[in-house]
Formats: structure tokens, sequence, C-alpha cells
């Protein structure tokens, strides 16, 4: 009771650390990270391995066996899953639920080493395996663009322009566009033409990756100066490819165009296909940061989205399928009108059990425990989403038990005539130790989940955090702020 009792003789002091503790607790309100869940990482990863020519068949044999046995020893691997296909193989990785967060990049370093390993061994032809380990993102802001008029290439060229724009709104972390139907360009051979010619179809394979490669032309050496030389004349559309020229085994030399059908179109069948009321359209999805304030974000990537569409032609739009930001902000605004709830029902309940002042008291310092709570939680790196607020609305009802006792032993020992510098601390004295014991109990309820090596533990931890350190400010309120504030409002 020694603070009680150096705030008694201070009264500026001690009000001057209410306000600070208010002020505290709204700026730590404003900078806490804002989510709809806690960020919890997918404990998998994919494994890539492509294999020209082959069959389903060769790739089980020959790729998938291989691959399966070296992933399969790696540390706390719960399962692998092979799809072996016509040229490729997908593998994906699932680890034990006990792999934390923090040790998951470990994993995903190890992985990266034993397929590396592994991809000497892999048959002539094989492509170097490509390893997918960010499949944690979740893409919480989803956009539909769609153009009235305009084609697949000129909708995601200007959805590309979007990306990049989006891109440099500060918590955004990634953004995929889905949707699109890639351009192919389809050559038709003829077999009269290419029997007449005497022509066969690798001469026109030859002739297409010779046209499409990249070369060094050299360098000219000029008064001291060398000038980089460059080939001109690169395969730019289905036009050029008509007019690449073929020798023939008998030397003549021949367009392609004269001897195929050259034919501009898309990839059949389509893939991902995406359409918003029957019409086309592009997905834009958008991941924000962990630690993001997400109605924040959300804000910013609509003001600069509706910038960015005023320099796209007319025609286009977006429309919002999924917008997180807006669950957040329901979110928040139904814990502040819960918080409001439960203050005014305390002091009702205690204005007819204990007088509208004890009343008061209490109250103030319900508010009191979660603003001093909240800048406790953001040095823990805990963050507002649904299990931290859920554990809020869960404390509301035992956040007064200790100010209502404390409350209580003072107004007893008033009423029985005891002077203010007895009756101030004697229930303080006698009850301190007891209520802490009963705060720990009650605190140590969500201990088992916090404690708990898995998933679990990393989604709902924040359970024991939040009851934790707003049960112990309660108790150090309850000893502190209801004796000072007893002494000056009753």
């Amino acid at each position: 009771m020694k603070m009680t009792e150096f705030f008694m003789r201070r009264p500026v002091l001690f009000w001057s650390l209410m306000v600070a503790i208010i002020i505290a607790g709204v700026l730590s309100f404003v900078q806490m990270p804002k989510l709809e869940d806690p960020a919890v990482s997918a404990k998998q990863a994919m494994v890539v391995v492509s294999w020209p020519g082959a069959s389903a068949h060769e790739m089980e044999l020959k790729v998938a066996q291989l691959m399966e046995d070296e992933l399969r020893a790696l540390p706390n691997v719960k399962k692998v899953r092979s799809e072996c296909q016509n040229s490729a193989a997908l593998f994906t990785v699932e680890f034990q639920m006990t792999v934390l967060n923090r040790d998951l990049e470990q994993h995903f370093d190890l992985l990266r080493r034993k397929v590396n390993d592994a991809a000497s061994r892999l048959p002539q032809g094989c492509y170097e395996p490509i390893v997918i380990d960010d499949m944690m993102d979740v893409y919480g802001i989803f956009y539909a663009l769609t153009a009235d008029g305009y084609d697949y290439p000129e909708m995601y060229r200007y959805a590309r322009y979007l990306q990049r724009e989006l891109l440099d709104v500060k918590g955004v972390k990634r953004i995929n566009i889905v949707g699109n139907r890639d351009e192919v360009i389809n050559i038709v051979l003829s077999k009269e033409q290419i029997a007449r010619n005497g022509i066969i179809p690798t001469q026109i394979m030859a002739a297409l990756q010779s046209a499409g490669k990249t070369v060094n032309a050299g360098r000219y050496g000029s008064d001291g100066e060398r000038i980089a030389l460059y080939v001109d004349s690169p395969v730019k559309d289905e036009e050029d490819i008509r007019n690449l020229q073929i020798q023939t085994l008998d030397g003549k030399t021949l367009r392609i165009g004269d001897v195929a059908r050259v034919e501009r179109g898309y990839a059949s069948p389509q893939r991902n296909g995406f359409f918003v009321d029957g019409k086309p359209a592009l997905a834009i999805c958008i991941a924000m940061e962990s630690s993001a304030i997400v109605p924040d974000v959300g804000r910013a990537v609509d003001a600069r989205l509706a910038e960015a569409m005023k320099n796209l032609p007319a025609g286009f739009e977006t429309d919002k399928i999924f917008f997180q930001p807006d669950k957040v902000d329901e979110a928040i605004s139904s814990f502040m009108w819960n918080l409001v709830e439960s203050v005014v029902i305390v002091i009702l309940v205690l204005i007819f059990t204990m007088g509208w002042r004890s009343g008061l008291i209490i109250g103030f310092g319900l508010v009191l425990t979660v603003c001093l709570s909240f800048p406790i939680l953001l040095m823990c790196g805990t963050t507002l989403q649904r299990i931290s607020l859920g554990a809020f609305i869960v404390a509301m009802g035992m956040l007064v038990d200790n100010a209502v006792v404390i409350m209580d032993g003072i107004l007893i020992d008033k009423k029985r005539g005891l002077p203010p510098e007895t009756y101030l601390y004697r229930i303080g004295r006698n009850t301190a130790m007891p209520l802490l014991g009963a705060t720990i109990i009650a605190a140590s309820t969500f201990l088992c989940v916090y404690l708990s090596p898995d998933s679990a533990g990393e989604y709902a931890g924040d359970l024991f955090l939040v009851l934790c350190v707003s049960l112990l400010a309660s108790w150090v309120l309850a000893l502190v702020q209801v004796p000072v504030c007893a002494h000056s409002w009753l």
C-alpha cells in the first residue's frame, strides 16, 4: 500500500498519470496493427519439376520417386503429396503443425537445399526444380477489373499499370492479377505444302528458335570508342513469323507463311477464367503486411485506385468483390460499442447497488484498465483482431472484480465510522495478496492455449496475453486508483 499512500499525498501527480494513461491508450490503440484474424502462415511449400516430352508415367518413375524420397527426409514433414502429368510433376510438402512461424523460413531453406542436391540426379533434359514457398499470403482486398470493348491483352496491360500504382501504397505486400488469357500464335502446317516443298517440321522449329534468340552482335571500334551493335528486326507479331525464311533440302528458300497458316489466338482450353455478371474480367488480389493497420491501408488503396482509374480509357471499371478493411472496421466498431456498453452497464448496476459515486469510480477504473492494457500489448507485439478483441470482451466482466472488492471494503469501513487514513487503506492491506492470487488464477485460464506448441497456440495465444495484462492492470488500479478517487469523490 505504499504506492497508494504515495499518490494520495501527491494528487497532482496521480491525475497527471491518469491523463497520461488515457493518452497512451488512445495512441497505442491507433498505432496497433488491426487485422481480421491473427497472422498464421500456411505450413507448406510446393516443388515444380519440368521435363518436356516426358509422359506422366515417366515422370512418376524417374522423377517423383526420387524427389519424394528426398523430401520425406526433411525434419517435421507431415505429408508429401505428388501429382504427375505430362512434362511436369508437382510436389506439395506439408510440415507439422508444431512448426512455428519463426522457424518456418529455416525449414524452407532446408527444403531448397534438398531440392538442389536432388537436381543433379534428375534425368537429362529436366529443368531446374522450382521451389514455391510464398503460399502463406492472404489476399484481403479483391477487385474485379472489367472493360467494355477491350480484349484480354489490353485489359492485362492496364491491370499491370494499376498493380504498379497500388504497390506504392504503404502496407501493401503483394498484388496478383488473376483471370488473364494467355495469347499464343498457332502455326498450322499443311501436309500438302510440306510434302510438295520437301520441308520437315523440325526446320520450322529451328527457324523459330533462332529468330527469337537474343545474340551478342559484338562491338565496333571507332576513334578509340567501342560502339555496341545490336541485331534489329526481332520477331514481334505473327506477320514477322510469316516472313521468316527457311531453306528446303534442295536449296530453295521459302517463307513460313507459304507452307503454314500463322494465326494469333488464345490458349485453349481456358484456365482460371474470371467473369463478373457474365462479362470477362481480371481479378486484382491484394495482400497486406502482417503489421499493417488494415482499415488505413484499405482507405489508402481506395484513394490510390480512384486516382489511377482517371488515367484509364473510358469503359474500364472496378468492382469490390471482397474488402477486408470493412470487416476489420466492423470488428473494431463492435468492440468500441461493447466497451461503452460495459462501462454504462457497470455504472448503472453499481449506482443501484453501491451508489452513483461508487459506480463512477469503478467505471472510470474500467476505462483506465483498458487504456493501460493497450500500450503494454503493443510492446508485446499483439495485434487487434478477432481473438484479442474477443478476449477483451470476455475480460470485461472480470476487470471490475478487484475494484468492486476494494470499493465495497472502503464503503463498509466508512460506514463503521473509521477515519479516512484507516478506511482508505485497510481493505487494500487485507485483500491485496488474495486478490492477486485470484487474478493470477483467472489470467491462467488460457495459459495452456498460449503454451501450445502448434498453430492453435499461434492463432489463439492472444487470449492469454490480453487476459493476463488487463487483469493485472485492473489489480494495480484497484489498489491505487479506487482509494485515491474515493478520497476525492466520496
